[in-house]
């Protein structure tokens, strides 16, 4: 059996095991994954004999540097950023690396965030930073800017006092600060007046996984990046480094939908049901808050309790207007905790609505063959069909991908079987 562990000084919330689990036994293979806390006082003089007993290990806080001496040889990009997060023992050789800026990349791709040619700001300038750095330099990124408090710093290339920052735009901004990580969940960085210079923010942070600060991004009408999935793509870039295998994307969509469903499960969160109109959302989601016990809310009922005003008086303002007010919708939604959701056909038209929904909940899409909804769906209540039925089968074809990309989990509508959908949803939480 091959033995892999995780050391640190103090490891009683951490993930690892979980996602590292998770791909054993995706792969099938006899190995373990464990953890190993030492002490600080300790530090690692004493341990590198026990840590050759594992077939590679991964470090966290506060051993990222310290475990440098230990080691027999580096990677590139652990040197460059002067920290290592991964040991492969090669025979009793002792070689490090550093998956996090291949976590953090991975947490931008699986988001659409595009790094070459693009304007970043890093909060902070602690390791995190760097891995971020790194990567966002190695890929192309246009500028790249550090936010310090030290106002020594001014001027100093790379670098940008939070004074600055008031006034500097970008396209992304990221949190590599431990601001608001729990339990100080209230923290936010940056002001809202930073926020709005932005396009997308990022936050490394993964506990709580809907931070302060991206709360406050959705709010102000921004793409919002939690760190969770940051967590899951480094430790998948452990394993390709520990057993020579190429990065398997899908699994770590698998393992991170596992991971979120799981801290919803524990710390509340909501079901958000999206697909073409017409698909059956509202129907099938009271079921399936009936047998959850949650409460249901469907999307557009709560649009006119907020606006004041009928779906057809707003889309008759504009449909940009409606828009506006379906994104308020969900933005105070994702607060909530226990909901089931049926989101309006275009929610998922709007990277902040994808953002606030898949922060707060996990998205599930109710796909269900576009010939029957043409055949039975009303279009007098339809501001968007006034054309006629015919007219849903283009909005679809637009629409699909963007269905598809956005959800976490697919549930197929069985036409005659409403029980079995309702409990394929059900399951997804249970």
């Amino acid at each position: 059996m091959k033995k892999y562990c995780v050391i640190g000084e103090k490891l009683t919330h951490t993930m690892s095991p979980q996602i590292h689990s998770a791909y054993f036994a995706y792969h099938k293979m006899d190995a373990d994954y464990g953890v190993t806390q030492i002490a600080m006082q300790n530090m690692l003089d004493n341990c590198k004999e026990t840590l050759l007993r594992y077939d590679g290990f991964n470090v966290t806080v506060p051993y990222k540097e310290k475990i440098i001496k230990y080691l027999d040889g580096m990677s590139q990009e652990a040197k460059k950023i002067g920290a290592v997060n991964t040991v492969k023992n090669d025979d009793g050789k002792l070689y490090g690396y550093n998956t996090d800026p291949y976590g953090f990349e991975g947490m931008l791709n699986a988001n659409k965030v595009k790094i070459k040619d693009k304007t970043f700001v890093i909060l902070g300038s602690g390791g995190a930073c760097k891995s971020v750095y790194y990567i966002l330099k190695q890929r192309g990124a246009k500028t790249v800017k550090i936010a310090t408090r030290d106002e020594n710093k001014k001027g100093v290339e790379d670098f940008i006092t939070y004074r600055e920052l008031e006034s500097f735009k970008g396209d992304t901004i990221v949190n590599t600060t431990p601001v608001g990580m729990f339990p100080n969940v209230d923290g936010c960085p940056v002001t809202d007046e930073v926020i709005c210079n932005f396009d997308n923010v990022a936050d490394i942070v993964y506990n709580p996984v809907y931070t302060k600060l991206l709360q406050n991004a959705v709010r102000l009408g921004k793409k919002a990046v939690g760190g969770l999935y940051m967590l899951v793509a480094q430790a998948m870039k452990s394993q390709e480094i520990w057993n020579n295998t190429l990065l398997d994307e899908a699994l770590t969509k698998d393992i991170y939908n596992t991971l979120m469903k799981e801290y919803y499960c524990k710390n509340g969160g909501n079901i958000y049901l999206t697909g073409i109109m017409s698909c059956g959302k509202t129907t099938k989601g009271k079921k399936v808050a009936k047998l959850l016990g949650w409460d249901f809310v469907d999307a557009d009922d709560y649009i006119r309790q907020i606006s004041g005003k009928s779906i057809s008086e707003l889309f008759d303002e504009g449909e940009d207007v409606f828009r506006d007010w379906e994104s308020k919708a969900i933005e105070q939604l994702s607060h909530k905790k226990n909901l089931v959701v049926a989101t309006g056909g275009g929610a998922i038209l709007r990277d902040v609505n994808v953002s606030a929904m898949r922060l707060s909940g996990v998205i599930v899409l109710i796909e269900r063959k576009i010939d029957d909804i043409v055949a039975d769906v009303r279009t007098d209540t339809r501001p968007l069909l006034k054309e006629g039925a015919q007219k849903l089968r283009e909005i679809y074809d637009s629409r699909k991908d963007r269905y598809y990309s956005s959800c976490d989990y697919v549930v197929k509508s069985h036409e005659y079987d409403m029980v079995k959908t309702v409990n394929d949803i059900v399951k997804i939480v249970k």
